[in-house]
């Protein structure tokens, strides 16, 4: 599974996200099947939470 090698940046304040779990999505649109895991079956979305303002993102894997 790829993951990203860069550190999600908080939107809200600037601060350095921590990685906090990965989700397996199913894919809605017909352009998101060039991004499904064929061993999972879905696509692999990533979410982060931000330490200093507790803020929530997430974005796909690779």
């Amino acid at each position: 599974m790829a993951k990203h090698t860069t550190k999600m940046i908080c939107p809200k304040c600037g601060a350095e996200m921590n990685h906090h779990a990965d989700k397996l999505v199913d894919p809605v649109r017909p352009e998101d099947l060039r991004q499904v895991n064929p061993a999972l079956g879905g696509i692999v979305e990533e979410t982060h939470c931000c330490p200093s303002c507790g803020a929530v993102e997430s974005r796909r894997a690779g």
